[in-house]
C-alpha cells in the first residue's frame, strides 16, 4: 500500500514481539555458553515456564546492562511507529524534505498508485479520490480484448508469464485512416502545418491521438491533462518516436515538444515487463532544475494509474540522500540535470544498462561546451542500441555535426521556420541607452495597454536582478521578486509556483526562466538586457507565447548589442514590427550587411566543421593564388 521513504523497515506490533524474543534468545544462548553450569539451569528457567512471551521478553530485557536496555527501548519505539492515519499526526517538513501533495506536511510515504508523496492514510485517500484512481484494470483493456481472440488451445500452450507479458505489449501500427490517405493528401497536410521531415521511411503524421491506439488509462490521462488534439510537432514526432526511430526535432517555443517526446517514453516503459528490472528504462536530460521539475510533473500526469510506473527527479540544489533512496524503488523514468546524474553514476547508485530511450531536451544548450562532455559521459553508460530523441526551439548549424554523432539514421523534423521566434509573440524593439533603461521600464509597467501582469523581466546578471527588483518594488509598489542561480532551490520553486499562480506582478530573472518553462499566464516579457546570442533571444521571448496564446516581447537595444544588429533586423523586420531608426541607420549594421553580402557572393557561408575544414582551406588557397 505504502512505500516508506526512510530506509528503516516498519513492522506491525504483532511481529515486533516475535522479533524481540528471538533477539533475546540469541543473547541468552550466548550467556549460557559463557556461564558456568551451575547458573545454566537458572538462566533457562524463564523459558521453561508457562509465562507469556511478552513477560519473558520483559524479564530478559531487565537482565541487560542499562546502556543496552536504553538502545533496545529506542529501537522498539522506532519499530512500533505505525503508518500515520491522520494528517494532524504528521510533522511539517524541514528544508529539502518531500512535501505531501495534499496538505503540505512531511511526505513520509510514497503512494503506490500515483507515485506522489503523502503524509498519512487520510491524505492518501483524499489524493486517490481527487485523482479518480481506480483505472488499473483498464490499462490495457483494448489490447486484452484483442488478445482473447487468440484460440484457447494456443493460449493454454503458453506459459503464464508469457501471457502476462503479451497483455502488456504495445507496438505502434499505423491507423487505417492514415494508411488510406494518398501521398498528395499527406504532403498537403504537412505543407499546411509547416511540417518538414528529412530521413528514410518517415512514418506519416497522425491527425488525432486516437490514431495511436494508446491504452485506455493513457488516453484518459491525456484528456484529463487537457491534451484534446495534437499540435503539429506532436502529429509528426509521436508516430516517429513510437516507431523506435531516432529524432532531431526543432519547433517554436510553446509548441508542445515535451509531450511529443514523453508519449514515446511512457509507451516504451509500458513495453517492459512490470518489475522485470530495477534499473530505469528512460533517461531525460535537461539543462535547468526548473525545467526538470516541470517535465516530471507532466510525466506524472501521463502515468497516473499505470502499473509500476515511477519517476525519479535527480537535480542539483536538492538533498542527495532522498534522491538516492528514490532510485531503490524500481524507477522507470529518470529526469535529471547532467551534473547530478554523473555524481550519482560515480557512486554506482544507478545503472543505465537497461535504458531504451534517451531524451536530450533543449539540445542546443546541452550540446554546447558547458554540457557537451557531460552528455557524452552519460551516454557512455547507456547501451549502444538505445533510441535518442533531441528537441529544441533552435538548433544552430554548429551543433548539427554532434547531433549526427549521437543519433543513428535519425528523422529530422522541423515545424515552422527553423531557429525563428514564435509567431504568436509580437516583437517590439526599442532603442534605450543604459542610463535610461529603468525609466523606460517604469513607463512600460505604468502603461495600461502594455502592462499585463505577471511580467517577466530578463537581465544579464544576478546583482542586476536583485537591484532592479528592489527599484521596481520601491518606485512602483508592485509585488516584485527576483530569481537567479544563487537562490536556493526551495526558494526558486516557491517563486516559480507563485508566478504560475499569479502571486507576483513582476518577476526579474536571469536566464534560469529562459528555457522550456510553460509560463502560460505570462503575456509580457521585457528584455531589459539583451541576451548574448539570438538563440537565447528566441527562447526568452518565447515565454510570452505559450500553448497558442498571444504575447508581447519588448527588447531594449543600444550600441552595447551591436553584434546582434543584423540578426535582429533579419528576424524582426519580416514580422512587420517597426524598428528604431537608430538601429536601421547604425554604421555597425551597414558594415555587417556589407560583410554578409560579400560572404554570400564568395560562397563562404559554410560553417567550419571537421568534415569541411580541408575544403575551406583549399578554397582559401586558390583564391589567394589568383590574387
Amino acid at each position: 500500500m505504502f512505500m516508506p521513504r526512510s530506509v528503516k523497515v516498519k513492522r506491525t506490533p504483532d511481529s515486533l514481539t516475535t522479533t524481540e524474543v528471538k533477539k533475546s534468545k540469541t543473547n541468552l544462548d550466548t550467556s549460557v555458553i559463557d556461564a558456568p553450569e551451575s547458573h545454566c539451569v537458572d538462566k533457562c528457567l524463564p523459558l521453561k515456564s508457562e509465562k507469556k512471551p511478552e513477560e519473558d521478553a520483559t524479564l530478559l530485557l531487565n537482565e541487560l546492562p542499562s546502556n543496552e536496555r536504553e538502545l533496545s527501548e529506542e529501537e522498539e519505539e522506532e519499530k512500533e511507529e505505525p503508518v500515520k492515519s491522520f494528517k494532524k499526526s504528521q510533522r511539517w517538513p524541514n528544508p529539502g524534505e518531500p512535501v505531501c501533495v495534499m496538505c503540505g506536511r512531511y511526505g513520509e510515504y510514497i503512494c503506490d498508485k500515483t507515485d506522489n508523496d503523502v503524509c498519512s492514510l487520510e491524505c492518501k485517500a483524499s489524493h486517490l479520490a481527487s485523482m479518480c484512481v481506480g483505472l488499473t484494470e483498464k490499462v490495457f483493456s483494448k489490447m486484452k480484448q484483442e488478445s482473447t481472440e487468440v484460440s484457447a488451445s494456443a493460449s493454454a500452450a503458453l506459459p503464464e508469464q508469457t501471457l502476462n507479458t503479451a497483455g502488456l505489449s504495445y507496438a505502434y501500427q499505423q491507423d487505417d485512416f492514415i494508411t488510406d490517405l494518398t501521398e498528395d493528401q499527406v504532403e498537403r497536410v504537412k505543407k499546411e502545418l509547416e511540417i518538414v521531415t528529412e530521413g528514410q521511411n518517415v512514418p506519416r503524421p497522425i491527425i488525432e491521438f486516437e490514431h495511436c491506439r494508446f491504452p485506455e488509462a493513457l488516453k484518459m490521462n491525456l484528456k484529463k491533462a487537457g491534451y484534446e488534439a495534437p499540435t503539429p510537432v506532436q502529429m509528426q514526432m509521436v508516430p516517429v518516436g513510437l516507431a523506435g526511430r531516432d529524432v532531431i526535432a526543432t519547433a517554436d517555443t510553446g509548441s508542445g515538444k515535451t509531450v511529443a517526446f514523453l508519449l514515446p517514453v511512457v509507451v516504451c516503459c509500458l513495453e517492459k515487463e512490470a518489475g522485470a528490472s530495477p534499473n530505469p528504462v528512460s533517461v531525460i536530460l535537461t539543462p535547468t532544475r526548473e525545467l526538470a521539475i516541470q517535465i516530471e510533473s507532466q510525466v506524472k500526469e501521463l502515468i497516473m494509474g499505470l502499473p509500476n510506473m515511477r519517476t525519479a527527479l535527480l537535480v542539483g540544489g536538492m538533498p542527495l540522500p532522498p534522491q538516492l533512496h528514490r532510485l531503490k524503488q524500481n524507477i522507470k523514468i529518470v529526469i535529471a540535470t547532467p551534473g547530478r546524474l554523473i555524481e550519482i553514476l560515480k557512486q554506482k547508485a544507478v545503472q543505465l544498462g537497461g535504458v531504451k530511450v534517451v531524451v536530450v531536451d533543449e539540445a542546443d544548450t546541452m550540446l554546447k561546451m558547458g554540457f557537451q562532455q557531460q552528455v557524452l559521459e552519460i551516454l557512455e553508460h547507456a547501451p549502444d542500441d538505445h533510441q535518442t530523441l533531441l528537441t529544441s526551439a533552435t538548433l544552430p548549424a554548429g551543433t548539427e555535426l554532434l547531433t549526427s554523432r549521437l543519433t543513428s539514421d535519425p528523422v529530422r523534423i522541423t515545424v515552422g521556420q527553423k531557429n525563428q521566434p514564435c509567431a504568436n509573440v509580437r516583437q517590439i524593439v526599442l532603442w534605450v541607452e543604459e542610463p535610461s533603461k529603468k525609466k523606460k521600464l517604469f513607463e512600460i509597467l505604468n502603461d495600461e495597454k502594455l502592462y499585463q501582469p505577471p511580467v517577466v523581466v530578463f537581465v544579464d546578471c544576478k546583482l542586476g536582478a536583485d537591484l532592479l527588483c528592489e527599484a521596481v518594488n520601491k518606485v512602483l509598489g508592485l509585488n516584485t521578486v527576483a530569481i537567479h542561480s544563487e537562490k536556493t532551490q526551495r526558494e526558486r520553486n516557491r517563486i516559480l509556483k507563485g508566478l504560475l499562480e499569479g502571486q507576483f506582478e513582476v518577476v526579474v530573472s536571469t536566464g534560469v526562466l529562459g528555457r522550456g518553462l510553460d509560463l502560460v499566464n505570462v503575456k509580457l516579457v521585457v528584455n531589459f538586457d539583451m541576451p548574448t546570442n539570438m538563440d537565447e533571444y528566441v527562447h526568452q521571448i518565447g515565454r510570452a507565447g505559450r500553448l497558442g496564446h498571444r504575447g508581447t516581447a519588448i527588447s531594449f537595444m543600444n550600441n552595447n548589442n551591436k553584434r546582434l544588429f543584423l540578426d535582429i533586423v533579419e528576424r524582426v523586420k519580416p514580422t512587420g514590427s517597426q524598428l528604431p531608426p537608430q538601429l536601421l541607420n547604425s554604421p555597425h549594421l551597414h558594415d555587417q550587411q556589407r560583410r554578409a553580402r560579400k560572404i554570400h557572393k564568395q560562397g563562404g557561408s559554410d560553417v567550419v566543421t571537421k568534415s569541411n575544414i580541408i575544403d575551406i582551406i583549399k578554397k582559401h588557397d586558390r583564391s589567394h593564388f589568383k590574387k
